[in-house]
């Protein structure tokens, strides 16, 4: 959020005032600036440090979200964008098997799930080793960030990007877990777009805040759901590290073919069990902070738009 906020002091004062495109291409620009120094960092330190992916990543996905939403108003190199895209996807593979590995460790405390838990905990060096090679992308010759003809103020396009993705939070989040992904998805660009905010507008600081809070907790929730969904693919490691052992010997081996399979079954039923136990916890809780939170957005969001469409009509 710190690095975001930095962007707003590259705006002129009358920025509300001034067409969308322009504050937009400026505000691009200047996060592909940042980017382009959390990717330097990368490549200078990732071997050492392990937050150099994490803060290139989340860099990146500023920088993505803004060109999403700002496709309107800006013109950007196609090809630019292509590659940005490509990075995002070569630099997911990590990430989720950290997180994976992490939700493995939590398992592992547990009285039930523990020992499957450190098995495949032991096992992902084997079958999803840590990626060992170095992203590869090219800074230049960048975005090129250009607004396009008669763009409407930028106070009246910000407006309208936080009324319609408020309205699509509200919405998803009506629908419960199902709605949970999407939601996060939206709370996540409605932060990004915000952020530059920051300064000139004291209501936008609240609002990062209860944004960053909700996506957090709904991101805990969609992890859980992604580590369900492996399930059957940590079933498989077990079955090929004891499969192989009952086969040694000739015959049809029915006994110890079945305990391997019986193993597979009893760790994916503990692992099961574990993250539907977690999940209820936790959407539990998320269930109680979600009526404050939705009311203080709902208050803050539209305190900022009018203080944006306010200081966009006085500098006329």
């Amino acid at each position: 959020m710190g690095k975001a906020s930095k962007h707003a002091r590259k705006l002129e004062v009358d920025f509300p005032s001034r067409p969308a495109g322009e504050v937009a291409a400026t505000l691009v620009a200047a996060q592909q600036a940042v980017f382009r120094k959390a990717w330097k960092q990368y490549r200078k330190a990732a071997d050492n440090d392990p937050e150099a992916l994490h803060d290139l990543r989340v860099e990146l996905r500023r920088l993505r979200v803004w060109l999403t939403l700002s496709r309107a108003v800006i013109q950007t190199r196609k090809s630019s964008r292509r590659h940005l895209k490509a990075l995002a996807h070569a630099s997911s593979p990590a990430r989720d098997r950290e997180v994976m590995l992490d939700l493995l460790g939590q398992a592992a405390q547990d009285a039930n799930a523990g020992i499957v838990a450190e098995r495949l905990m032991a096992l992902a060096d084997i079958h999803q080793p840590a990626d060992g090679e170095r992203l590869a992308f090219d800074v230049k010759p960048g975005l090129r960030p250009r607004p396009r003809k008669d763009t409407p103020p930028f106070a009246e396009w910000f407006s309208q990007q936080l009324e319609q993705m408020m309205d699509a939070i509200g919405r998803e989040l009506a629908r419960g877990p199902e709605g949970a992904h999407p939601a996060r998805i939206q709370i996540k660009h409605l932060r990004y777009l915000v952020e530059p905010m920051s300064e000139p507008f004291a209501q936008a600081a609240p609002m990062i805040a209860d944004l960053k809070s909700a996506q957090d907790h709904l991101g805990d929730i969609h992890d859980l759901v992604v580590f369900r969904s492996r399930l059957p693919t940590y079933a498989s490691w077990l079955i090929a590290e004891d499969l192989p052992e009952a086969l040694e010997r000739p015959g049809k081996q029915s006994r110890a073919v079945t305990r391997a399979f019986a193993g597979a079954r009893d760790g994916t039923l503990a692992l099961s069990g574990w993250q539907d136990e977690r999940f209820n916890t936790l959407w539990a809780q998320w269930s109680k902070r979600r009526p404050p939170i939705e009311r203080r957005l709902d208050q803050v969001s539209r305190k900022l738009a009018d203080s944006m469409r306010t200081v966009g009509g006085a500098s006329d």
